[in-house]
Parts: C-alpha cells; sequence; structure tokens
C-alpha cells in the first residue's frame, strides 16, 4: 500500500499567444515551430496573481473532496513567485477553502519542481503525517522572461495544475529518482537586467540524458509506468527522450503545441491533458521525468486513480 494521485485539476486563464505575436522580434511561425514544436500558449494578465490562478487549479479538487479539513498539507511549486515574504502557499489555501491547520509552504525547484513536490506530498503521505496532500505547480514564466529575447520569449507560458495524492490499499509503492549539481547553475538562469539566460546547446545534451536516464531508473525499479511524461521543454529535447526512451514500451507524452513550457506545471498540465482528452485510461501509473535550472533533475513513478471529466 501507498499513495497514489487520486485527482487532478488545472487552470489556464489569460490570453492565447499564437506565434504570430513574435513577428515583431523577427521570429515566424514556421521557425518557432520547427525549433521548439509550439504553436500557441497562454499568458496571465498583469492583474492576475498567482495565487489566483493556483487556487483556481485546486478548487475544484477541494469542491469534490467534500472534507477539506482532511488536506493535511499544501505544497505549491512555482519558479515565478516574485514576492519572497510572504510565500504565496497560505493565501493559495485560504483562497482554495483549505482549513487553517493545514501544512502550507512554497518550494521551488525550477522546471523540475513538480517532481520534487510530488516525492514531496507523497513521502507525506506515506509516513502517515499527513491522510492527503495537494501539490499544486503554479507558473507565470511569461512573467520572468525579457519578451524581446528571440531565444526565449517564444518558449515560455503560464498555467497551474495540482493534483491530490491519498494512501490507497491498492496502490503500489512509489518511486523516485533526483539529483542535482549546483555547479552547472549558470547554464539556465535569471538574469541582473531581467529576463533568462539559457545555454542553449548543453541545457539539450543535459537535459536528454538527465530525463533518459530518470525513465530508465523507474522502469528498472518497478512497478514500470504506464505513461510517460517528460517536463514539456521544448518538442525537439521531448522528441530525443522519446526515441531514447522507445525500448520501454510505453506511451510518452509530447502535448507542448499549445502550452509551451510552463516549468514545473508543464507535467501535470500535460498529464491533465492526456486524461482530458481520452488519451490515456483513469487508472494507470505516471513516470514523471524533468530537469530543470539548478541544476536539478529527478522522476517519480507513481499509480494513479482518477475520477473521469476531473482534468478541469
Amino acid at each position: 500500500m501507498s499513495a497514489g494521485i487520486v485527482d487532478i485539476a488545472t487552470a489556464k486563464p489569460g490570453r492565447t499567444i499564437h506565434n504570430d505575436h513574435f513577428a515583431s522580434i523577427g521570429l515566424t511561425d514556421a521557425w518557432i515551430r520547427r525549433r521548439t514544436g509550439i504553436a500557441a500558449r497562454s499568458w496571465l494578465p498583469d492583474e492576475t496573481s498567482l495565487a489566483e490562478v493556483a487556487a483556481d487549479a485546486c478548487a475544484p479538487i477541494v469542491t469534490r473532496m467534500g472534507a477539506p479539513s482532511s488536506i493535511g498539507a499544501l505544497v505549491v511549486v512555482s519558479t515565478s513567485v516574485r514576492q519572497r515574504v510572504p510565500g504565496i502557499a497560505q493565501r493559495v489555501a485560504q483562497l482554495a477553502g483549505l482549513g487553517p491547520s493545514v501544512l502550507a509552504f512554497d518550494m521551488n525547484a525550477a522546471c523540475c519542481g513538480f517532481v520534487y513536490g510530488l516525492t514531496t506530498g507523497l513521502s507525506l503521505c506515506d509516513s502517515g503525517q499527513a491522510r492527503s496532500v495537494l501539490v499544486c505547480s503554479v507558473e507565470a514564466m511569461s512573467r520572468l522572461v525579457d519578451r524581446t529575447d528571440r531565444q526565449t520569449a517564444c518558449i515560455f507560458a503560464d498555467g497551474s495544475a495540482a493534483v491530490l495524492l491519498e494512501e490507497r490499499a491498492e496502490f503500489a509503492e512509489f518511486r523516485q529518482v533526483a539529483g542535482c549539481d549546483g555547479s552547472q547553475e549558470a547554464l539556465m538562469r535569471e538574469t541582473d537586467t531581467g529576463g533568462i539566460h539559457l545555454e542553449g546547446a548543453q541545457v539539450y545534451d543535459r537535459a536528454v540524458r538527465r530525463m533518459s536516464e530518470s525513465a530508465q531508473y523507474l522502469f528498472d525499479h518497478g512497478p514500470a509506468p504506464t505513461v510517460l511524461v517528460g517536463h514539456q521543454a521544448n518538442s525537439r529535447i521531448l522528441e530525443q527522450v522519446r526515441t531514447l526512451s522507445a525500448h520501454l514500451g510505453v506511451p510518452f507524452v509530447n502535448r507542448i503545441e499549445n502550452s509551451g513550457n510552463t516549468s514545473s506545471a508543464s507535467i501535470p498540465l500535460a498529464f491533465a491533458e492526456e486524461l482530458e482528452a481520452g488519451s490515456r485510461p483513469a487508472t494507470g501509473r505516471l513516470g514523471a521525468v524533468a530537469y530543470g535550472a539548478g541544476e536539478a533533475w529527478g522522476g517519480v513513478a507513481v499509480d494513479y486513480r482518477v475520477p473521469a471529466d476531473t482534468a478541469t
């Protein structure tokens, strides 16, 4: 018996930005699609707070549960929070309708944040410290990038997704692998003047290798996932990981075309889209692998059993 995912919900408010938006900085739709696989992405309006978006993802789960007091912890994962004190987790808990006794805290592991947050939430459940745990990733990456930067402006996007974790007799033990290398922090970083600096070639190579290695670990230390979802960084990275993981024999998800790179939120958003479209059954075992700035990487294999029509 172990903890697993029993519900999921998403929030992608804001306006849809199509590729023609970037013509003013010399990028064409064909070039963006060829280099990133992205056709459209969501950007939040300036007046919308991250806490509100995160709460929009969490609230449907809280409502469906009917007993919010049984949710013992809320982990809010974000790369985009600009306010350091206080964090946003307590505000998200209040807006989503959680009780005052909930353990709520913020976490930042960049694009690997959902994997780190999921590992934390599952551990809290399995240790008996919380009956149920909400893990919510929320990002407004459009507020971090330099919108005139041809390398990054068209890649990053905004959105939020939340999963509810509970221990069930039918769930197999979750598996996790994680690592970090602080000596590589310069590969992806926020600049002093604003925007995000990427060492593109090195990030590509390391992301492919780390996510492929994490996927292999999850399959070597079964039970094996029935679906593999990688961080939706760009389509070329995803397709290379798909190729290197083809021998694992399970579907590999690429949903970046209409979502863009939403950093820590990309895995649960892509997984929810698969469920909502009926591309994946409502019961199975998710393998989630990611690589992000820091640098941080890792993977989680976890059973899921979600009700139908719960992705929104």
